[in-house]
Parts: C-alpha cells; structure tokens; sequence
C-alpha cells in the first residue's frame, strides 16, 4: 500500500506566448475600507442554477459552490492537487482500490462530516431518477455505470464505509487523473442527514449547509450571494477573507464597477472583459491572461433537419474562419481549434480540417443542395442559439456573417438567458447552440467523454459504438503512447460525423485589484478564494 500526501497535476500549467497581455501587476487600489477589512465584491454576472455540488452543470455555479464546499481533495496555491477532507490514501497495487482516512471535520450545522456523507452523495447522484448532469464523472467507479442506468443496484457500488473515517473506492481499472478527478464537485459530500428530512436544502441560505472555507450567509436571488469565513471548517486558519460578497450585474456594469474600485476581480472565469476595453489595458498592461484548458465550439442537433446530414455539417464547420474571430473579434490571444480537445494536452498534432476553407464548404454545400433539391433562395433557415452576453453576441454575429457570406443563406440568431440556454440545450430543444467545455481534469478523455451516448453533458443525439469502444480500450491501455493514439483515433471519429463544430481554444482574461493576494486561478476555468486576503500595502 502506498501513501500520498500531495499528487501532482497531470499537466504543468501551459505556457503560451501572449503578446501585448500582463502576467503580473494589477489594475487599480482596493477601497480604503477593504484594505484594512478582509472583504472582497465580485461579479458572478447572473443567478447560479444550483448551489447543489451533485446538480451543477455551469462553470460558474462550480466555482460558487468550492466557497461552500470541500472534497477529499483541493487544488493549492501552486497548482497542486493536494489532500483536504482526507489526510491520507493509500492505493493497491492494481492503482484500482483507493483507501481515504478522513479528517476531523465539520459541517457548518456542527455535524461531522463522515465517509457517508460521500457514499450517499454519490449514490445520490447515480439513482437513474436523480438529475445529476456529471454522473458520468462518476463512472470509473466500480459499477456505477450500471447503477446509474438501472442495471444494477446501488448497493454493489463499488464504495465501502467500514466507519465513519474511512472510504474505501473500487475503481473499474487503474485511473492515473482520479485524486484529481474527485476534486469536482460531483464528488463532494452531502450531510446524509439534511438531505433526508429537506430535499431542497441547497435552495436558501437559512438551510443551506457546507463543509468548506465560508458559509452561505446571504441570498438575495437575482442580486446577491454573501459569503462569510467558516469557523468551523478544518483548515480555517488558512482562510483569510472575512467575506465575498457576489453581486449578478451585466459584464458591462461589473467591468464599470471594477474600473470604479466597487469589486476586486472582473473578468474571466465569471464574466467577460468588454471587448472594446481589451486593446487599452492591454496597451496599459493591465490586463491578465491565464491560458485555459477549454474549447469553444457549437453543438449541432443532429436530429434537426437539415443538420441530419454529415456533408452540411461539415460545410458549416470549413466555412468559419476561426483565425479571423480570435483576431478581430475576441483579440485575446485564443488558439483557432480544429479539434474538441486543446492543443496543449498534446493529443493530435495536425488539424483535422482546414481553418476557412470555403471553397471545400462551398462544395459540400452545393452537393447537399442538389440532394435536398432546393436553391440557396430557399434552404431553410438557420437559428444559431446561444446565452446572452457580449462575447458570445459578437462570436455569434461572426459566424452568422461568414456563412451567410458562404452559403447565401438566411442565419437567425436566438439569444436566451442562461438559465433557458441551459434548460434548452439540456432537452435537445435546439438546432446549433453556441456552447464550450471546461476540463474538469488534466486529461484529453474529459473532452471526449462529453460526447459519450450515456453523457449526460452528450446532447446532440448522436452516438457511435466505435466511439465508445475507443474509448473503453482507453481505459484499459495502461502505455501511455498507446492511450494517446487511442484517444486520437477517438477524437478523429467525432470530427468525422461533426456532431460539435469546434471554434477555439480559450484564454482566461481579467483584471485584478492591486490589493488582492494569491487567488487561485487553474487552467480548467476554477478559481478559489480559499486563500486570498487583501493586502492594506
């Protein structure tokens, strides 16, 4: 058996060449009265979904919960995945049974948190009636696959709770990302006991409970979240914020807001730097950028007519010009994709279609007219859906330019709130829907498994048994050149059927106030105030 005490990422922090963007100074002074308070105000820009860590989808509500939340494991200051809730695990040497020793540690109702408070989380989370988005995340446990879709029962899990210290985790086959894996909040616990007598718990802040650096002391839905220090969290002296207060403004008054020292961070990953403000701080060098294991891309219906057919899709995907968007429209050193997965996880090391290539888009168009017998005049229109904000306005106003230009066709574009995006895209209520992807893990299998027939995060209504038998034969290669090539043939598959038209790979841009101290911003879009403070010097 063998201990760890800190397990490093699978993949350092990407180093890329940003041009014109600053990797340290900050923008403007923290408000007298914060510089000698430990508060902070940031800008969450809207209502989070749920602050219920098995029922989060968005990025956003994911980074709002890690204030309230902790797992067996956290990402540190350095980047590191380190131990949190367990102070030790032990590992067979299959690397196929993980023994977690927990800590002594308290939920923010006094109630202690135990291994089966993440036993019934996660059994929770796999009842095929429960709606838990990121179930799939789960399914490198034993078993869980089968639980979750009801072939077999919950109680053969492959999770044991011998007492109240002790979790015992039975994988399918050896998982070398799973201490960094089980950083997500689909693997945090929830108090057993709560969740039994008020299913709603996670709804207010009178009945909110959590495990994790602050407490949930305000929420003014629509408006507002207060955060406060947790007394009784277990590394409580490591937190220094007294509070965080979140406001829900536009990204346009949050960066007016910022400029005018009322919040202490704007930017990604909560909201967007307005576009027409990105050249004068980056002339100012004022302007931060964090590279970001995240892709843009459109989700296609493929059960939408016309987007039944492979040819259109992939005439739509050869008709953007993804070098021309990063450039002119986002100007935030974003990297043209070619793929789902980043270029920095080093999977494929060719594009899988040329950028712009109108004359092939054009082509396969034409050939689709011919089978639909139908002129450009009257191809039906085209509704390209997507959540409202600036950015995504102006990505969205691109491409309905550049394949309208293409293609002389009549392209709509359907703007929703997030919540309705999400709601819509969720029941396949949709024909293209502008979206993107976060890793929740260092590896190139968590872009891939998005697109799974069983992924709850797959809604495209496409599936391939190919596609899952690559990636069944992943997770039984243990050489990691053989993964990697598996993998690829994976990733080559989705590009050739084009469920998902790939746009960019993101950067992370914000602007930081002078006074505020190690906040933690990872590649996979996290962030954490764990151990931030304001510095009054």
């Amino acid at each position: 058996m063998k201990t760890f005490l800190r397990v490093t990422i699978l993949l350092p922090l990407i180093a890329l060449s940003l041009t014109g963007c600053k990797r340290g100074g900050h923008l403007s002074g923290q408000n007298s009265r914060s510089a000698h308070q430990q508060e902070i105000t940031i800008n969450i820009t809207s209502e989070p979904q749920t602050l219920d860590p098995r029922k989060v989808r968005a990025l956003n509500d994911a980074n709002v919960i890690r204030m309230f939340m902790d797992g067996l494991t956290r990402t540190d200051k350095e980047g590191i995945t380190t131990l949190a809730v367990a102070k030790k695990v032990d590992v067979s040497p299959d690397q196929k049974t993980y023994t977690f020793t927990l800590r002594e540690s308290h939920w923010s109702n006094g109630d202690l948190v135990t291994s089966h408070d993440f036993a019934y989380a996660w059994k929770k989370s796999l009842t095929p009636t429960f709606v838990a988005p990121n179930a799939n995340l789960l399914y490198v446990i034993k078993n869980a696959k089968e639980a979750n879709t009801g072939t077999l029962p919950l109680s053969l899990l492959g999770v044991e709770t011998p007492d109240e210290k002790t979790l015992v985790v039975s994988l399918n086959h050896p998982t070398p990302y799973f201490l960094d894996l089980i950083a997500h909040p689909i693997y945090f616990p929830v108090n057993a006991k709560v969740d039994r007598s008020n299913s709603h718990w996670a709804e207010k802040e009178t009945s909110y409970v959590g495990n994790g650096p602050f407490t949930l002391i305000e929420w003014k839905h629509h408006n507002t979240i207060v955060a406060e220090k947790n007394p009784r969290y277990w590394d409580h002296k490591a937190v220094n914020l007294s509070h965080v207060k979140m406001v829900m403004v536009s990204e346009d008054t949050g960066f007016k807001m910022f400029d005018a020292k009322d919040t202490s961070w704007d930017g990604s990953p909560y909201s967007a730097i307005p576009i027409d403000a990105i050249q004068t701080l980056k002339t100012a060098e004022q302007l931060h950028c964090t590279p970001a294991l995240a892709t843009s891309w459109i989700r296609v219906n493929i059960e939408a007519p016309p987007f039944d057919s492979k040819k259109l899709r992939r005439a739509f995907a050869l008709a953007v010009d993804r070098q021309a968007i990063v450039e002119h429209v986002l100007q935030g050193q974003q990297i043209p994709a070619t793929g789902i997965v980043p270029k920095a996880m080093g999977l494929s090391d060719r594009p899988y279609f040329n950028d712009a290539d109108i004359a092939a888009a054009q082509e396969l168009f034409n050939e689709v007219l011919d089978e639909m017998d139908v002129s450009a005049s009257n191809f039906p229109e085209v509704v390209l859906t997507y959540g409202s904000g600036e950015r995504a306005h102006s990505v969205v106003q691109a491409l309905q330019s550049q394949w309208q230009t293409a293609f002389g066709i009549r392209v709509r574009l359907e703007p929703v709130e997030k919540k309705v995006y999400f709601d819509r895209v969720s029941n396949k209520n949709y024909t293209l829907a502008l979206g993107d992807w976060f890793a929740d893990f260092g590896d190139p299998i968590n872009f891939l498994e998005v697109f799974t027939t069983d992924a709850g995060t797959n809604n495209t209504n496409w599936g391939s048994s190919s596609y899952g038998e690559l990636l069944e034969t992943s997770y039984q290669t243990s050489n990691k050149e053989e993964r990697r090539q598996v993998l690829r043939r994976s990733e080559e598959l989705i590009m050739s059927d084009m469920p998902v038209i790939p746009l960019y790979h993101y950067t992370m841009l914000y602007v930081q106030d002078d006074n505020l101290k190690d906040v933690v911003l990872t590649t996979m879009g996290g962030i954490d105030f764990k151990w931030a403070h304001v510095d009054s010097e």
